[in-house]
């Protein structure tokens, strides 16, 4: 996530932060049907996490691997064991599963 301010007073200078708010709005719109009985922070923890780290429009990767692949570039091969682990829940069965690097 990032904070972006725009200049006030000015269409031209708000168009990223309104661009920003659509696509959370869309986002939020699209994932309504899915969460009817989710709290309103946890549909738009979701959303943020969809956006954020499994949106793949941008550039062909997602945020997270973007991330992780800069920090390792140019220095030096990263060994498996040192790559970032991550767990995932399984919501079919309620349990962790992993970490896969």
């Amino acid at each position: 996530i990032s904070h972006v301010t725009g200049i006030p007073h000015s269409p031209t200078g708000q168009a990223i932060v309104e661009r920003a708010h659509r696509t959370l709005k869309e986002m939020l719109q699209k994932q309504k049907g899915g969460m009817a009985l989710g709290t309103p922070s946890e549909r738009l923890a979701k959303a943020l996490y969809v956006l954020n780290f499994l949106n793949r429009w941008t550039e062909g990767e997602p945020a997270m691997l973007k991330h992780f692949n800069s920090l390792s570039e140019g220095l030096r091969p990263v060994p498996q064991q040192e790559k970032a682990q991550v767990l995932v829940k399984n919501l079919a069965i309620n349990q962790w599963e992993g970490p896969y690097p």
